[in-house]
């Protein structure tokens, strides 16, 4: 398929067919570097009563792989149940949109009913007859008891293999309601309702979003969602450009990988920008160009959403390169958690390729980076109340953002060092022109803590 062949209408079209930068991923096909994760959930679903918890930063892709894995369990009979959370979200609210949503993919499957109308319903019999609301069913669930009433009978109308997708559960702002969760995993286990959940939330561990609840330990199979490997990135960059027959410099592909920080989100919403303007470029279009990628990665920084972008404008905002150039210092570095020494040596290699910037001793680096922790300065950074010099930032995802204004200005940041544990193996391309996939970072990605060391002091392990 040739790029100047397609109207904007069929090129958009096929673009957001291949790229998911602003809703999950449900298919397999481009779900990459999630293949472990996969097969864990697929075996975990197996066991009678067990669900599933993804837990990670934001941005991470958990929201994909809920719908993936939820894809692959569910039966074609009907669709899975998608429910998403919210600050004033409770226990009770959630059961009643899931049942509500699985008498609305009964009425999809057209079947008869009324055979079934016994007094195996005590809930959802009446709602099955007429239309109704969740709201309405919220009101009829009054206890846990209820609660696993209703979900029993949801799961009968939905299908054989019913699965729920919880997205989000973090927002849920009571800890007491989050905490109830866990008493309902184990009711459910306890009275065999067939009905699987999986719950996606923001989140260093477990405890932090379902509580210290040792009781719903056996009910979930717990996953950590690690950010994206080098090939997977990768993979998202070059099935796109496949997709419309493009050739694309392996020095291009490399530094999205590097500049997405291991986000999912980035990399599609980069690629999606980048491609665009490879389209509209007025001349004949056969690959992606240096050009079209900057204009991409300016469109992107442009387009992202306020929350990520604010935070960044308050800490510049009429204070000239000064605070740019630190702020690009402190995503310098494959390590979420840095010194400010470490981070003095990063700000020293970009003042370097700065034309014009005045090196600040460290003395006043040191002042300015402990503003950045501030409400007035986007409340970037936080140290740990152990190690007041060790900085990491307060949104994770916002790391992402900044290595992009750092690339837009053509300043290359160090890439992210990968977990030798889960290397993968080594991939040749279809299409030897297209460079090549590895798990590892490639050569010329600088993966040192301090920018200073030598090259030969890089292949130890500054931990």
């Amino acid at each position: 398929m040739a790029i100047l062949n397609l109207d904007k209408h069929q090129f958009g079209t096929r673009l957001n067919e291949v790229l998911f930068a602003s809703q999950p991923i449900q298919s397999i096909e481009y779900l990459y570097g999630r293949e472990q994760e996969l097969d864990r959930i697929e075996k975990a679903l197996f066991a009678p009563g067990r669900h599933i918890f993804i837990y990670g930063d934001r941005g991470v892709g958990k929201s994909s792989l809920a719908a993936t894995a939820a894809n692959q369990y569910q039966d074609s009979s009907a669709p899975y149940i998608d429910v998403s959370c919210g600050p004033d979200s409770t226990l009770f609210s959630i059961v009643a949109n899931i049942a509500y949503s699985a008498i609305h993919a009964s009425r999809l499957r057209r079947t008869t009913l009324t055979k079934n109308l016994g007094f195996e319903y005590q809930f959802l019999k009446a709602e099955l007859t007429s239309e109704t609301t969740s709201i309405e069913l919220h009101k009829e669930i009054t206890s846990l008891a209820d609660a696993v009433e209703v979900l029993r009978e949801a799961s009968m109308l939905h299908s054989q293999s019913p699965i729920a997708v919880l997205d989000e559960f973090d927002r849920i702002q009571d800890a007491r309601e989050r905490n109830l969760f866990a008493d309902l995993l184990k009711h459910l286990g306890d009275k065999k309702v067939p009905l699987k959940l999986i719950f996606t939330g923001v989140g260093k561990s477990l405890d932090e979003l379902l509580g210290a609840h040792q009781s719903a330990i056996r009910q979930l199979e717990t996953i950590e969602l690690p950010k994206l490997s080098w090939d997977a990135r990768w993979d998202i960059v070059l099935k796109a450009t496949d997709a419309f027959n493009l050739n694309i410099d392996k020095e291009i592909y490399i530094r999205i990988a590097a500049v997405c920080d291991g986000y999912p989100y980035y990399a599609h919403f980069i690629t999606e920008k980048m491609l665009w303007c490879a389209y509209e470029d007025p001349q004949i279009v056969s690959s992606v160009t240096w050009e079209h990628y900057y204009a991409g990665l300016r469109n992107a920084i442009d387009s992202v959403s306020a929350e990520l972008k604010r935070p960044y404008q308050k800490a510049v905002n009429k204070r000239g390169n000064e605070y740019e150039e630190i702020l690009w210092a402190t995503a310098d570095s494959e390590y979420l958690e840095r010194f400010s020494k470490s981070m003095y040596s990063s700000y020293e290699y970009i003042i370097k390729q700065r034309p014009g910037s005045v090196l600040l001793p460290s003395d006043k680096f040191g002042a300015r980076l402990r503003k950045l922790k501030e409400d007035s300065f986007g409340a970037i950074l936080v140290t740990d109340p152990n190690h007041p010099g060790l900085y990491s930032y307060r949104e994770k995802m916002l790391r992402g953002y900044v290595r992009m204004q750092a690339e837009a200005h053509h300043i290359e940041l160090a890439g992210e060092k990968i977990d030798q544990t889960v290397r993968q193996t080594m991939r040749i391309p279809t299409s030897a022109g297209r460079g090549y996939y590895t798990s590892s970072p490639p050569p010329g990605i600088h993966l040192g803590r301090d920018r200073r060391r030598t090259e030969d002091d890089d292949e130890i392990d500054p931990s």
